[in-house]
């Protein structure tokens, strides 16, 4: 039933960046720097996923008014990907 596979962090930024891209093709840069700000605290370690997770969610949070429901959608799956990825751990 998903619309998008996840097999590794790989397909995790791909997606992620059809989602960047989405929003550059309709002029929404402030959210783009805002996603993008957020993508900043990966850094390999956990706590920097959980940073990850944070600020794109609160970012997702004051922007999904101006977003399409493609790119809520797509936030969504991401959003949920990533909890579910550090509740693994």
């Amino acid at each position: 039933m998903e619309k998008f596979k996840i097999n590794s962090w790989s397909d995790y930024w791909s997606i992620f960046d059809k989602l960047i891209d989405l929003l550059k093709a309709e002029n929404k840069d402030s959210i783009v720097l805002d996603f993008k700000d957020a993508q900043k605290y990966v850094n390999g370690l956990t706590d920097g996923f959980y940073e990850f997770k944070f600020a794109f969610e609160k970012s997702y949070q004051s922007n999904k008014i101006k977003m399409t429901d493609d790119q809520k959608e797509i936030a969504d799956f991401l959003i949920l990907k990533i909890a579910e990825s550090l509740t693994k751990k």
